[in-house]
């Protein structure tokens, strides 16, 4: 049996006894499907990104899925408690309400919970409601069709050795740049600083034309103070 058959073995088989639920019906936690983490509140369009594509794994499996998000309003696409696609939708404003509304879903239509928020599973554990964690159900349906998140952490790291690889190569390009710049020959205006400008300029102190040029006016003087005498 491979793995993903497995996984949906375990999705369709009566959870702890509950042989009167109906085990293809499932309450959907839809933020901690991409977030298990922190939840946070999803944008609207990745919250119909969701939907589409929990509408997909309905359609495709025959289940019935009812998902609930975190949101001040409903969407524009649909209204609490509406049908997108095949897939049941509710709202609440707050994580509290949100708890007690996707517990009482479950109650009333014989679902297990999909959720990995410590507070919802704990609750439905305690009222005898089977839970499925996040990253079960998106193992073995939602593989490569969430909306942009957090993904366990997968994106995020690829992005963070990225980041470090751009800074290896941008530190490397520095030290090329200096290492370039120290082997480079002196520009003109660098002549003063260097050996080979202080040698240059030796001349003009010992016997230069200018240099001479003082003496042979002082031999001139002398020759006149001569014949004046």
């Amino acid at each position: 049996m491979s793995f993903m058959e497995k996984i949906k073995s375990m999705l369709f088989t009566p959870v702890g006894g509950a042989a009167k639920r109906n085990t293809r019906a499932y309450v959907v936690d839809g933020a901690r499907l991409v977030d298990e983490k922190t939840g946070r509140r999803m944008a609207p369009r990745d919250q119909v990104q969701m939907l589409n594509a929990l509408s997909r794994v309905a359609k495709q499996e025959g289940l019935e899925i009812q998902a609930v998000f975190e949101s001040d309003r409903p969407l524009r696409e649909v209204e609490h408690g509406g049908e997108f696609n095949g897939v049941k939708v509710f709202f609440a404003p707050d994580n509290e309400q949100l708890v007690a509304m996707a517990l009482k879903l479950c109650k009333s239509s014989g679902s297990a919970l999909v959720s990995s928020g410590v507070t919802m599973e704990s609750r439905a554990t305690e009222a005898g409601i089977p839970v499925l964690c996040s990253s079960t159900f998106r193992k073995a349906f939602l593989q490569g069709g969430l909306p942009g998140g957090d993904r366990g952490g997968d994106r995020g790291d690829r992005g963070g050795d990225r980041d470090r690889r751009r800074g290896r190569d941008r530190r490397r390009d520095r030290g090329d740049r200096g290492d370039r710049g120290g082997n480079r020959p002196p520009r003109e205006g660098e002549q003063g600083q260097s050996g080979e400008g202080s040698e240059s300029q030796a001349p003009s102190e010992g016997g230069s034309g200018e240099s001479q040029a003082p003496k042979e006016d002082n031999s001139s003087v002398r020759n006149l103070i001569d014949l004046v005498e």
